[in-house]
């Protein structure tokens, strides 16, 4: 094995950062903007089925309730629930912004736990609202298609005039 058949770029899999993924379940905005996409054409499933722990699209509700029951996702659930490891950190272990560091934990203590019951009661009802969402666009779907077989049917009962060709 030499040096070239390493891989050394691992993108095809790759997956957004944690620090970044903690960002977008801090505030109950964003986990609302990333559960209520509009729909895309180019994303797995429109767009709708998206799995904010991860960041994964899923191709309908289904795939995505298997997925949150499996153990890549409680995985990623754990590894979420602890503040990402960033600058400050390291450089309080360096010995400077010591300070800025125990102030940062102080306040990390006290509104985390209100953060995982938000985090939580807005993601409770993550695949209920995608089963209504499914709902209504089956609907939606159904009352065309319900108009085109009426129209199909009057066009069918109606009466056909012979035309006869000239000899």
């Amino acid at each position: 094995m030499g040096r070239y058949s390493v891989r050394r770029y691992k993108t095809k899999r790759r997956t957004r950062d944690l620090d970044l993924i903690y960002g977008d379940l801090s505030t109950p905005e964003s986990i609302q903007s990333l559960k209520h996409q509009p729909m895309d054409e180019y994303k797995a499933g429109l767009g709708q089925y998206y799995c904010v722990h991860c960041a994964k699209y899923f191709q309908d509700n289904k795939a995505l309730a298997s997925h949150l029951k499996s153990k890549i996702h409680k995985r990623r659930v754990k590894d979420l629930s602890v503040r990402p490891y960033d600058t400050l950190e390291s450089e309080a272990a360096a010995g400077t912004n010591l300070l800025k560091f125990m102030e940062r934990v102080e306040h990390y203590k006290q509104s985390e736990p209100s953060r995982k019951q938000m985090e939580d009661a807005v993601l409770a009802t993550h695949l209920a609202e995608n089963e209504e969402k499914d709902k209504i666009l089956a609907a939606q779907l159904q009352a065309p298609q319900e108009e085109a077989a009426q129209t199909v049917k009057e066009n069918l009962d109606a009466p056909v005039k012979e035309v006869r060709m000239a000899d």
